[in-house]
């Protein structure tokens, strides 16, 4: 998930806020101002709750952090690039370059995020215990919080993948049968009916204990939790699928390069309503100036197509999504759909050397899927 706001780096990863936090961060102020200190210090001004309120949500949103950057800091020290830390409506996520490599990477990786939150948990604890002969109203603020940072460290030990409890369960899994995949499937089917039961309860609280706002809570948590689960072994088959392949290697070379001054009337009749393709790089001599699509000629009005040259309708080489040859095949596919794009250049400077599109990796991923099911 990437980040709406970036708020800076801590240890060399990038921290970032995504829209959706303002949403929980809002509703943790408004029900801790207009309901656990209104109903417990109705004697306060409004100013001091609301202030008293914001103050919490900013530690919980440093717990928050806290917990995910445990996460970080023990991939990189695993040898696992950490390309950021996001905040957002559920928790947070760590987007690691790469899955672990063997199971006692995950355990370890996965574990770390909940014992740092009872660690936070336990720290306030100790803050309610001092505080309260002193200051009582610190005190209770204080075990709130401890209350709500075990709260997380329970929730996320959950044996939902991929919930840390689910990645723990996984570990597991994998360090018994050694196989990655089949153990990510088991942990993914678990982290389902984990989310039904979440959905239920939701469901229940709503119907039963006529609490709307938790009961929609819950239910949202356990479909969002269903819909992370299945993606997420989606996702790792694709991985897997495409594990050990590169742009070059999948890579159509059979494009048909077009000079910069033809006209947009030649390549639609002369080209792609005979069948040639859809997609043209734009070359002259060895260098690939830019990228041609039967989109951008639906996007020019038709009585322009005999005067305009496809060098002024082309998407320019310096706007293009390119890779080299070198970059994984899995890779190309997540760009692609990061970007909304159906072709992706193979380049080497600005020289082309192939393209590849969504449908070619999606074919490959069939036959490979075929094979391997066969074997």
């Amino acid at each position: 998930m990437p980040s709406s706001i970036k708020l800076g780096k801590i240890a060399g990863i990038e921290i970032g806020v995504h829209w959706s936090w303002v949403f929980i961060f809002g509703l943790i102020t408004w029900s801790f101002a207009g309901g656990i200190l209104e109903q417990y210090y109705p004697e306060w001004s409004d100013t001091r709750r609301w202030g008293v309120a914001v103050i919490v949500a900013i530690i919980f949103f440093i717990s928050i952090l806290l917990h995910e950057l445990s996460h970080s800091l023990v991939a990189k020290a695993r040898g696992i690039h950490v390309e950021g830390i996001t905040l957002f409506v559920f928790g947070g996520v760590s987007r690691l370059g790469r899955e672990p490599e063997s199971a006692g990477e995950e355990f370890q990786i996965a574990i770390v995020g909940p014992l740092t939150s009872l660690a936070i948990g336990a720290g306030f604890a100790i803050l309610w215990l001092g505080l309260q002969g002193p200051s009582p109203e610190a005190a209770a603020i204080a075990g709130y919080l401890a209350f709500i940072n075990g709260v997380i460290a329970a929730f996320n030990m959950l044996p939902g993948f991929p919930l840390d409890g689910g990645r723990v369960f996984r570990s597991i899994v994998w360090a018994r049968n050694r196989n990655r995949l089949r153990a990510t499937r088991i942990a993914s089917k678990l982290g389902e009916y984990v989310a039904y039961a979440l959905m239920a309860a939701g469901v229940a609280q709503l119907v039963f204990l006529s609490n709307p706002i938790g009961g929609i809570w819950m239910f949202i948590i356990g479909l969002f939790l269903r819909n992370a689960s299945a993606s997420s072994y989606e996702q790792l088959v694709l991985q897997t699928t495409l594990e050990g392949l590169t742009a070059g290697e999948i890579a159509r070379r059979d494009f048909t390069p077009i000079p910069p001054d033809m006209t947009m009337d030649h390549l639609v009749s002369e080209m792609m309503l005979v069948g040639h393709g859809r997609c043209y790089p734009v070359v002259a001599g060895d260098e690939l100036l830019g990228l041609i699509t039967l989109t951008d000629a639906q996007q020019l009005d038709r009585k322009h197509w005999p005067t305009t040259s496809v060098y002024s309708v082309m998407t320019p080489f310096e706007k293009l999504r390119t890779v080299s040859p070198q970059e994984g095949a899995a890779a190309v596919l997540q760009l692609m759909s990061e970007t909304d794009v159906n072709q992706v250049p193979v380049v080497e400077g600005n020289r082309i050397v192939g393209i590849i599109s969504r449908a070619d990796i999606l074919r490959l991923i069939q036959v490979r899927r075929a094979v391997a099911v066969e074997n």
